[in-house]
């Protein structure tokens, strides 16, 4: 479907790739990783802009549809619902040809084309697309415009989910989504028959979604099959691996340069010593694996701990002219407690949050915290608030006024910040650079309590990994919520779920919360959608043109047949490994099947079509 083929690519001066070559065929389902900044977001879009690279080439097989999530959603006044529909732009193209009433080969040839992508079960789809990603019946006719930004980027994942693409490109779309949402994502692409190339951070997401990982570290791209997960244990071999051959050559290099400077000089060695100099020029390096950075974050708990650190005594809380979010809530924070919060988006989680901090009042009931407690809060926008003039020297110093400079520096080297990072303004950080900043502050006062809302936004893999262990040996309470389900999983004990006005604990597990919220997957665009029933007598002519939209189905799968038997017949194939074979077996007994069902299909209108010429007169 797509070779990409030795491609570099440079932005602003600085070298992002080089050399990059990757296949991504049908049924594929590509992970995309790297550090922030490696520049996976923009391989997507030399992909997607099919745009030529500085170096190297993009080879699309035939007419791939490639379909991407857009960033900007416009003020428009069109639904929920048929902006979504929008998004399949070959069905809005028929319905307009069929919405003209004129009934000429144009028109039955549409009409073929229509019922075989699935139109008249397409507004069945898009809401199925919807509800799963969290909209409710009521949402579907309300104008695009008074969505919040977050609906926005549901709205257009819903958008590119609809435009049944060959290729789907996805830049992180468990943004904005809650657990529930993500789910759901997870069970409808793990259905989807095209190809897929996926940048997430979410680790759990990437497990159940992907079977390759595609890498990007120092600048170059080596693809591994199968999980997230079975990437991390042969990337782990790997590294063992070359750092054993490197230490094994190095000894190798050592000893034939003391034998050369040794014997160089003597009459009788000069030969040998000659043909081992030779030997070290053309000896190809060993290297160790680069491109890591292990982070070890000091989240250091506090000295002395209460024990009582917060307490509601039938708390409620409601804003001005709206229903309680929540009521009745009684609960105690005890020190070393770990509480994942869930629920759906708009439950309340972050207000629930902000309550336990005390920056809002309980409408009814009380609050309570203990003498001299210190609460690290982190809050979802508070990015939003970072003085974009400052430092993250400045920073610091402004947490701590007595600290000497290069002791913050110190501590900041250990939550990711080079030499270089350390002065630069914070509006010219990214945005995980200011995720990691915003966290050094919390850690630096020892707080009893963190209060952590959507702590992994913006992080990349490696610095999640890296928070997971540091919260797992922060000795304080920690109430967090997160819809990374890794993070929860690692560092919660217990979990508390917003829902139907209430807090309360959950008996279950993650695993058991999903089971129960998420909805049913939406069916595949060309599977299992009704057809509309036919009204009145339909003409010969109708059949016919169905029947060739149907043979134009199985000329391309007899083609894609030819491909594959052709690869499958080669025996080099066999040595890239049984899982390319595996793959291209199921696709091909995959079309064999549908090629069944279209020879099924053909002779039935062949049926239907005499029967209508012998009504004819």
């Amino acid at each position: 479907m797509l070779n990409v083929r030795s491609v570099s690519f440079r932005a602003g001066g600085e070298e992002l790739f080089r050399d990059v070559s990757f296949e991504i065929y049908r049924g594929q389902r590509m992970g995309l990783v790297g550090r922030n900044g490696s520049g996976k977001s923009t391989l997507l879009r030399i992909i997607h802009d099919r745009l030529e690279p500085e170096e190297g080439r993009l080879e699309f097989a035939g007419a791939v549809r490639v379909v991407a999530v857009a960033q900007d959603t416009p003020d428009t006044d069109a639904s929920v619902l048929a902006f979504t529909l929008d998004g399949d732009l070959e069905l809005r193209a028929l319905e307009q040809i069929l919405a003209s009433g004129v009934h000429d080969d144009r028109y039955f040839a549409a009409h073929a084309r229509y019922e075989a992508i699935g139109g008249f079960g397409a507004v069945a789809r898009a809401s199925q697309l919807l509800a799963g990603l969290g909209f409710l019946q009521a949402d579907l006719e309300r104008p695009v415009k008074v969505l919040s930004g977050g609906w926005r980027m549901r709205l257009n994942l819903a958008r590119a989910l609809m435009a049944r693409a060959d290729l789907l490109l996805l830049d992180e779309p468990t943004n904005h989504l809650d657990l529930e949402a993500i789910a759901w994502l997870e069970q409808y692409l793990a259905r989807f028959d095209g190809a897929l190339l996926v940048v997430s951070h979410d680790r759990d997401f990437l497990n159940a979604v992907v079977n390759r990982i595609a890498a990007i570290h120092d600048h170059t791209l080596c693809v591994y099959v199968g999980s997230y997960d079975a990437y991390v244990e042969r990337r782990a071999l790997e590294a063992t691996q070359r750092e054993a051959a490197a230490t094994k050559q190095a000894a190798q290099v050592e000893a034939l340069e003391r034998f050369v400077a040794r014997f160089r000089a003597k009459a009788s060695k000069a030969r040998q010593a000659q043909s081992r100099l030779k030997m070290l020029e053309r000896m190809e390096r060993v290297t160790k694996l680069r491109g890591e950075i292990h982070y070890t974050l000091p989240l250091k708990g506090p000295e002395r701990v209460p024990d009582t650190l917060i307490t509601l005594r039938d708390a409620a809380f409601g804003y001005p002219g709206a229903a309680p979010l929540f009521a009745g809530v009684g609960l105690t924070i005890a020190p070393g407690d770990r509480i994942g919060v869930i629920g759906r988006n708009g439950a309340g989680k972050s207000t629930f949050l902000k309550v336990l901090l005390g920056a809002l009042p309980p409408t009814t009931g009380a609050r309570a915290a203990g003498a001299g407690i210190g609460i690290g809060y982190f809050a979802q926008h508070q990015l939003e608030q970072l003085d974009l003039q400052g430092t993250p020297v400045s920073y610091m110093a402004a947490r701590d006024p007595t600290a000497p400079p290069q002791t913050l520096r110190d501590y900041l080297g250990r939550f990711g910040f080079g030499a270089s990072g350390l002065e630069r303004t914070i509006q010219g950080l990214s945005g995980g650079e200011k995720s990691r900043l915003v966290l050094a502050g919390l850690a630096w006062s020892r707080p009893h309590i963190l209060l952590l809302d959507e702590p992994t936004n913006h992080l990349d893999l490696e610095m999640r990994e890296a928070l997971s262990y540091a919260l797992q040996d922060y000795s304080g309470a920690l109430i967090l919520v997160s819809h990374d389900r890794h993070l929860i999983r690692s560092c919660a004990d217990t979990l508390w779920l917003v829902a139907d006005g209430r807090v309360r604990e959950y008996e279950g597990d993650l695993e058991d919360y999903q089971r129960e919220s998420v909805p049913a997957p939406a069916p595949k665009a060309t599977a299992g959608l009704k057809r509309e029933p036919r009204r009145g007598v339909v003409s010969p002519k109708a059949y016919r043109r169905e029947q060739q939209g149907i043979e134009a189905r199985m000329a391309a799968d007899a083609a894609r047949l030819a491909e594959i038997d052709a690869v499958l017949g080669d025996p080099r194939a066999y040595q890239q490994g049984g899982e390319t074979i595996k793959t291209l077996q199921a696709e091909r007994a995959a079309v064999t099947a549908r090629q069944a069902a279209d020879e099924d299909e053909w002779l039935a209108l062949e049926e239907k079509l005499a029967e209508a010429a012998a009504r004819l007169p």
